[in-house]
Protein backbone atom coordinates (compact mmCIF):
# COMPACT_ATOMS: atom_id res chain seq x y z
CA UNK A 1 0.00 0.00 0.00
CA UNK A 2 1.79 3.23 -1.03
CA UNK A 3 1.91 5.94 1.36
CA UNK A 4 0.42 9.54 0.85
CA UNK A 5 3.09 11.76 0.09
CA UNK A 6 3.64 14.56 2.31
CA UNK A 7 2.80 18.29 0.67
CA UNK A 8 4.18 21.21 1.85
CA UNK A 9 2.32 24.66 1.00
CA UNK A 10 4.25 27.06 -0.45
CA UNK A 11 4.95 29.88 1.71
CA UNK A 12 3.19 33.09 1.97
CA UNK A 13 5.25 36.25 1.27
CA UNK A 14 3.36 38.67 2.67
CA UNK A 15 2.48 36.25 6.02
CA UNK A 16 6.85 36.12 6.40
CA UNK A 17 6.92 39.70 5.76
CA UNK A 18 4.54 40.59 8.32
CA UNK A 19 6.23 38.54 10.83
CA UNK A 20 9.70 40.08 10.23
CA UNK A 21 9.92 42.74 12.53
CA UNK A 22 8.38 41.03 15.34
CA UNK A 23 11.19 38.01 14.51
CA UNK A 24 13.99 40.98 14.11
CA UNK A 25 13.61 43.00 17.30
CA UNK A 26 13.06 39.58 19.31
CA UNK A 27 16.55 38.29 17.80
CA UNK A 28 17.97 41.99 18.22
CA UNK A 29 17.64 42.48 21.94
CA UNK A 30 18.41 38.92 22.44
CA UNK A 31 21.85 39.96 20.72
CA UNK A 32 21.99 43.28 22.69
CA UNK A 33 21.01 41.89 26.04
CA UNK A 34 23.65 38.87 25.53
CA UNK A 35 26.30 40.69 24.24
CA UNK A 36 26.01 43.57 27.54
CA UNK A 37 25.66 46.67 24.51
CA UNK A 38 22.21 47.17 25.41
CA UNK A 39 21.22 51.13 25.92
CA UNK A 40 17.84 52.14 27.49
CA UNK A 41 16.81 53.60 23.91
CA UNK A 42 17.79 50.46 21.89
CA UNK A 43 15.77 48.25 24.19
CA UNK A 44 12.69 50.05 24.63
CA UNK A 45 12.26 50.88 20.77
CA UNK A 46 12.76 46.62 20.42
CA UNK A 47 10.47 46.11 23.24
CA UNK A 48 7.82 48.21 21.13
CA UNK A 49 8.72 46.42 17.79
CA UNK A 50 8.12 43.33 19.77
CA UNK A 51 4.74 44.49 21.52
CA UNK A 52 3.45 45.92 18.48
CA UNK A 53 3.76 42.86 16.65
CA UNK A 54 2.17 40.89 19.19
CA UNK A 55 -0.67 43.09 19.24
CA UNK A 56 -0.96 42.77 15.27
CA UNK A 57 -0.41 39.47 15.11
CA UNK A 58 -2.30 37.94 18.44
CA UNK A 59 -4.27 41.09 19.37
CA UNK A 60 -8.25 41.63 19.39
CA UNK A 61 -9.15 41.78 16.02
CA UNK A 62 -10.37 45.12 15.95
CA UNK A 63 -7.07 45.67 17.18
CA UNK A 64 -5.49 43.43 14.65
CA UNK A 65 -7.01 45.17 12.16
CA UNK A 66 -6.11 48.90 12.90
CA UNK A 67 -2.87 47.96 13.79
CA UNK A 68 -2.68 46.05 10.20
CA UNK A 69 -3.82 49.25 8.46
CA UNK A 70 -1.10 51.18 10.58
CA UNK A 71 2.02 49.07 10.05
CA UNK A 72 3.61 50.20 7.31
CA UNK A 73 3.59 53.92 8.63
CA UNK A 74 4.87 52.76 12.04
CA UNK A 75 7.43 50.28 10.61
CA UNK A 76 9.06 53.44 8.87
CA UNK A 77 9.07 55.75 11.43
CA UNK A 78 10.63 52.95 14.00
CA UNK A 79 13.04 52.53 11.68
CA UNK A 80 13.89 56.21 11.11
CA UNK A 81 13.83 56.48 14.53
CA UNK A 82 16.83 53.71 15.32
CA UNK A 83 18.41 55.40 11.57
CA UNK A 84 18.16 59.58 12.89
CA UNK A 85 19.16 58.67 16.76
CA UNK A 86 21.84 55.72 15.53
CA UNK A 87 23.22 58.57 13.44
CA UNK A 88 22.96 61.89 15.68
CA UNK A 89 22.43 60.86 19.52
CA UNK A 90 24.18 57.39 19.76
CA UNK A 91 27.10 57.26 17.16
CA UNK A 92 29.30 56.35 19.56
CA UNK A 93 27.25 53.46 21.26
CA UNK A 94 28.55 49.74 20.98
CA UNK A 95 24.85 48.98 19.30
CA UNK A 96 24.97 51.67 17.08
CA UNK A 97 26.75 49.78 14.20
CA UNK A 98 24.59 47.16 14.70
CA UNK A 99 20.97 48.48 14.73
CA UNK A 100 22.13 50.86 11.41
CA UNK A 101 22.82 47.96 9.81
CA UNK A 102 19.77 46.34 11.17
CA UNK A 103 17.78 49.44 9.91
CA UNK A 104 18.99 49.36 6.56
CA UNK A 105 18.45 45.75 6.04
CA UNK A 106 14.91 45.94 7.36
CA UNK A 107 14.02 49.15 5.25
CA UNK A 108 14.04 46.73 2.64
CA UNK A 109 11.44 44.72 4.11
CA UNK A 110 9.61 47.40 3.65
CA UNK A 111 10.20 47.88 0.30
CA UNK A 112 8.57 44.32 -0.33
CA UNK A 113 5.49 45.24 2.19
CA UNK A 114 4.51 47.96 -0.12
CA UNK A 115 4.88 46.22 -3.42
CA UNK A 116 2.81 43.11 -2.18
CA UNK A 117 0.20 44.90 -0.69
CA UNK A 118 -0.11 47.67 -3.16
CA UNK A 119 -0.34 48.30 -6.97
CA UNK A 120 3.25 48.98 -8.32
CA UNK A 121 3.01 52.97 -9.06
CA UNK A 122 1.95 53.51 -5.08
CA UNK A 123 4.40 51.36 -3.88
CA UNK A 124 7.14 52.47 -6.10
CA UNK A 125 6.39 56.38 -4.70
CA UNK A 126 6.28 54.93 -0.68
CA UNK A 127 9.08 53.08 -1.27
CA UNK A 128 11.22 56.18 -3.48
CA UNK A 129 9.35 58.40 -0.31
CA UNK A 130 11.32 55.68 2.93
CA UNK A 131 14.38 56.22 0.88
CA UNK A 132 14.39 59.81 0.48
CA UNK A 133 13.68 60.46 4.46
CA UNK A 134 16.42 57.51 5.03
CA UNK A 135 18.84 59.99 3.22
CA UNK A 136 17.48 62.64 4.47
CA UNK A 137 18.77 61.55 8.08
CA UNK A 138 21.73 60.47 6.75
CA UNK A 139 22.87 63.60 4.83
CA UNK A 140 24.10 65.87 7.65
CA UNK A 141 26.33 63.48 8.88
CA UNK A 142 28.03 62.59 5.45
CA UNK A 143 28.55 66.19 5.37
CA UNK A 144 30.34 66.45 8.83
CA UNK A 145 32.19 63.52 8.55
CA UNK A 146 33.10 63.85 5.05
CA UNK A 147 36.98 63.59 5.70
CA UNK A 148 36.52 60.91 8.51
CA UNK A 149 36.82 57.46 7.06
CA UNK A 150 34.55 55.24 9.50
CA UNK A 151 31.79 52.97 7.51
CA UNK A 152 29.07 55.52 8.29
CA UNK A 153 30.91 58.60 7.51
CA UNK A 154 31.11 60.74 4.00
CA UNK A 155 29.51 60.02 1.15
CA UNK A 156 30.35 56.09 0.65
CA UNK A 157 27.10 55.07 2.17
CA UNK A 158 24.66 57.87 0.55
CA UNK A 159 25.65 56.65 -2.76
CA UNK A 160 26.13 53.37 -1.62
CA UNK A 161 22.65 53.66 -0.74
CA UNK A 162 20.93 55.14 -3.04
CA UNK A 163 22.36 52.87 -5.63
CA UNK A 164 21.36 49.61 -3.94
CA UNK A 165 18.04 50.45 -2.39
CA UNK A 166 17.28 52.16 -5.83
CA UNK A 167 18.37 49.38 -7.91
CA UNK A 168 15.81 47.53 -5.25
CA UNK A 169 13.07 49.50 -5.65
CA UNK A 170 13.20 49.90 -9.60
CA UNK A 171 13.73 45.95 -9.40
CA UNK A 172 10.64 45.34 -7.33
CA UNK A 173 8.41 47.49 -9.54
CA UNK A 174 9.41 45.27 -12.69
CA UNK A 175 8.22 42.38 -10.88
CA UNK A 176 5.44 44.29 -9.37
CA UNK A 177 3.75 45.35 -13.11
CA UNK A 178 4.94 42.03 -14.39
CA UNK A 179 2.83 39.95 -11.87
CA UNK A 180 0.03 42.51 -11.82
CA UNK A 181 -0.15 42.04 -15.85
CA UNK A 182 0.19 38.04 -15.51
CA UNK A 183 -2.97 38.54 -12.81
CA UNK A 184 -4.94 40.96 -15.84
CA UNK A 185 -3.90 37.90 -18.62
CA UNK A 186 -5.34 35.28 -16.35
CA UNK A 187 -8.56 37.01 -15.09
CA UNK A 188 -9.24 37.74 -19.06
CA UNK A 189 -8.34 34.13 -20.39
CA UNK A 190 -10.53 33.08 -17.21
CA UNK A 191 -13.68 35.51 -18.55
CA UNK A 192 -13.18 34.39 -21.98
CA UNK A 193 -12.91 30.88 -21.09
CA UNK A 194 -16.25 31.26 -19.26
CA UNK A 195 -17.64 33.10 -22.24
CA UNK A 196 -16.51 30.52 -24.53
CA UNK A 197 -18.28 27.55 -22.29
CA UNK A 198 -21.19 29.13 -20.38
CA UNK A 199 -24.89 29.84 -21.54
CA UNK A 200 -25.24 33.64 -21.23
CA UNK A 201 -29.05 33.87 -21.16
CA UNK A 202 -29.22 30.82 -17.84
CA UNK A 203 -25.89 31.01 -16.21
CA UNK A 204 -24.98 27.45 -17.36
CA UNK A 205 -22.88 25.56 -19.26
CA UNK A 206 -23.05 24.97 -22.56
CA UNK A 207 -22.63 22.62 -24.92
CA UNK A 208 -19.03 23.06 -25.57
CA UNK A 209 -18.19 22.27 -21.57
CA UNK A 210 -20.45 19.35 -21.74
CA UNK A 211 -18.24 18.13 -24.63
CA UNK A 212 -15.10 18.76 -22.77
CA UNK A 213 -16.74 17.40 -19.61
CA UNK A 214 -17.71 14.04 -21.46
CA UNK A 215 -14.27 13.95 -23.08
CA UNK A 216 -12.42 14.28 -19.52
CA UNK A 217 -15.07 12.57 -17.40
CA UNK A 218 -14.06 9.71 -15.04
CA UNK A 219 -15.80 6.51 -16.26
CA UNK A 220 -17.54 5.03 -13.18
CA UNK A 221 -20.15 2.50 -13.01
CA UNK A 222 -23.72 4.35 -12.37
CA UNK A 223 -22.76 7.29 -14.09
CA UNK A 224 -25.62 9.25 -15.97
CA UNK A 225 -26.17 11.13 -18.93
CA UNK A 226 -29.71 12.71 -19.53
CA UNK A 227 -31.17 15.07 -22.04
CA UNK A 228 -34.03 17.11 -21.38
CA UNK A 229 -36.35 18.93 -23.61
CA UNK A 230 -38.54 21.88 -22.61
CA UNK A 231 -41.69 21.92 -24.10
CA UNK A 232 -44.26 24.84 -24.80
CA UNK A 233 -41.90 27.02 -25.30
CA UNK A 234 -42.95 27.97 -28.90
CA UNK A 235 -46.54 28.86 -27.09
CA UNK A 236 -45.02 30.46 -24.58
CA UNK A 237 -42.99 32.94 -26.87
CA UNK A 238 -46.30 33.52 -29.44
CA UNK A 239 -48.73 34.30 -27.08
CA UNK A 240 -46.36 36.39 -24.25
CA UNK A 241 -43.13 37.32 -26.06
CA UNK A 242 -39.59 35.93 -26.09
CA UNK A 243 -38.78 37.88 -22.90
CA UNK A 244 -41.02 35.62 -21.15
CA UNK A 245 -39.59 32.93 -23.35
CA UNK A 246 -36.57 33.80 -21.82
CA UNK A 247 -38.14 33.72 -17.99
CA UNK A 248 -39.07 30.29 -18.54
CA UNK A 249 -35.50 29.17 -19.63
CA UNK A 250 -34.11 30.68 -16.89
CA UNK A 251 -36.57 29.14 -14.40
CA UNK A 252 -35.87 25.46 -15.61
CA UNK A 253 -32.14 26.41 -15.55
CA UNK A 254 -32.94 27.11 -11.83
CA UNK A 255 -34.40 24.21 -11.12
CA UNK A 256 -32.21 21.59 -12.61
CA UNK A 257 -29.40 23.12 -11.12
CA UNK A 258 -30.44 22.99 -8.07
CA UNK A 259 -32.11 19.57 -8.48
CA UNK A 260 -29.04 17.89 -9.53
CA UNK A 261 -27.31 18.12 -5.87
CA UNK A 262 -23.69 17.62 -5.75
CA UNK A 263 -21.25 16.46 -7.74
CA UNK A 264 -23.92 16.76 -10.80
CA UNK A 265 -23.53 19.53 -13.53
CA UNK A 266 -26.52 20.98 -15.45
CA UNK A 267 -25.87 22.26 -19.01
CA UNK A 268 -27.55 24.35 -22.09
CA UNK A 269 -26.81 22.35 -24.78
CA UNK A 270 -29.51 24.05 -27.28
CA UNK A 271 -32.14 26.68 -27.50
CA UNK A 272 -34.76 24.16 -25.38
CA UNK A 273 -32.62 21.06 -24.90
CA UNK A 274 -30.59 20.77 -21.46
CA UNK A 275 -28.42 18.05 -20.25
CA UNK A 276 -27.51 16.73 -16.92
CA UNK A 277 -24.24 14.77 -15.43
CA UNK A 278 -24.63 12.49 -12.94
CA UNK A 279 -21.63 10.66 -11.69
CA UNK A 280 -23.06 8.09 -10.02
CA UNK A 281 -23.47 5.79 -8.24
CA UNK A 282 -26.75 6.81 -6.55
CA UNK A 283 -28.77 8.67 -9.21
CA UNK A 284 -32.00 10.56 -8.81
CA UNK A 285 -35.60 9.33 -10.47
CA UNK A 286 -35.26 11.67 -13.09
CA UNK A 287 -38.24 11.83 -14.68
CA UNK A 288 -39.55 12.99 -10.90
CA UNK A 289 -36.97 15.63 -10.88
CA UNK A 290 -37.82 16.80 -13.95
CA UNK A 291 -41.58 16.78 -13.42
CA UNK A 292 -41.20 18.52 -9.93
CA UNK A 293 -38.99 21.30 -11.78
CA UNK A 294 -41.49 21.60 -14.85
CA UNK A 295 -44.39 21.52 -11.47
CA UNK A 296 -42.77 24.47 -10.25
CA UNK A 297 -42.53 26.86 -13.63
CA UNK A 298 -45.84 25.82 -14.62
CA UNK A 299 -46.96 27.84 -11.69
CA UNK A 300 -45.93 30.94 -13.89
CA UNK A 301 -46.05 29.22 -17.43
CA UNK A 302 -49.03 26.92 -17.42
CA UNK A 303 -47.90 25.77 -20.85
CA UNK A 304 -44.52 24.19 -19.73
CA UNK A 305 -43.70 20.97 -19.91
CA UNK A 306 -40.50 18.71 -20.18
CA UNK A 307 -39.20 15.48 -21.37
CA UNK A 308 -35.87 13.85 -20.62
CA UNK A 309 -34.04 10.72 -21.40
CA UNK A 310 -31.23 9.47 -19.25
CA UNK A 311 -27.99 6.53 -20.75
CA UNK A 312 -25.85 4.97 -18.07
CA UNK A 313 -22.39 5.53 -19.22
CA UNK A 314 -21.16 1.89 -21.17
CA UNK A 315 -17.26 0.78 -21.00
CA UNK A 316 -15.24 1.35 -24.21
CA UNK A 317 -18.11 4.14 -25.73
CA UNK A 318 -16.92 7.81 -26.19
CA UNK A 319 -18.59 10.91 -24.80
CA UNK A 320 -20.78 11.43 -28.53
CA UNK A 321 -21.83 8.18 -27.98
CA UNK A 322 -22.61 8.65 -25.02
CA UNK A 323 -25.08 11.82 -25.62
CA UNK A 324 -26.69 10.29 -28.86
CA UNK A 325 -27.98 7.27 -26.74
CA UNK A 326 -29.57 10.05 -24.06
CA UNK A 327 -30.82 12.09 -27.00
CA UNK A 328 -32.72 8.95 -28.21
CA UNK A 329 -34.07 8.28 -24.76
CA UNK A 330 -35.37 11.63 -24.43
CA UNK A 331 -36.97 11.60 -27.95
CA UNK A 332 -38.80 7.93 -26.66
CA UNK A 333 -39.62 9.59 -23.83
CA UNK A 334 -41.12 12.41 -25.91
CA UNK A 335 -42.96 9.88 -28.56
CA UNK A 336 -44.33 7.75 -25.59
CA UNK A 337 -45.53 11.13 -23.84
CA UNK A 338 -47.59 12.31 -27.66
CA UNK A 339 -48.90 8.98 -28.04
CA UNK A 340 -50.58 8.71 -24.47
CA UNK A 341 -51.87 12.17 -24.93
CA UNK A 342 -54.42 14.12 -27.82
CA UNK A 343 -51.49 15.33 -30.61
CA UNK A 344 -50.31 18.65 -30.45
CA UNK A 345 -47.60 21.00 -30.94
CA UNK A 346 -45.50 21.19 -27.95
CA UNK A 347 -42.96 23.60 -29.60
Amino acid sequence: MRRPRLRLLPPDPLRLVRWAPLLAASIGLVLLLRCGTASPFYVGLLLAVIAFGLLRLFGPARVRARLHAQFPVAYVLLLLGVWAVGLHVLPQHPATPMALLAALLHTTTLYVFFFLQRSPRVAARQSWVTLGAFLAVLLPRSWMSRDQGGPFDGWTLPLTLLIAHGTLILALRAFSEARAALAEEQARSRLLHDLAHRDPLTGLANRRALEQDLAGHPRRTGALLAVIDVDGLKRVNDSLGHAAGDDLLRRFAGGVARAVGPGGRAYRISGDEFALLIPGPATPDLEDLVETVAGEVRRTYPQAGASVGAAPWQPGESGGTWLARADRAMYRHKERDRSSTQPEDLN
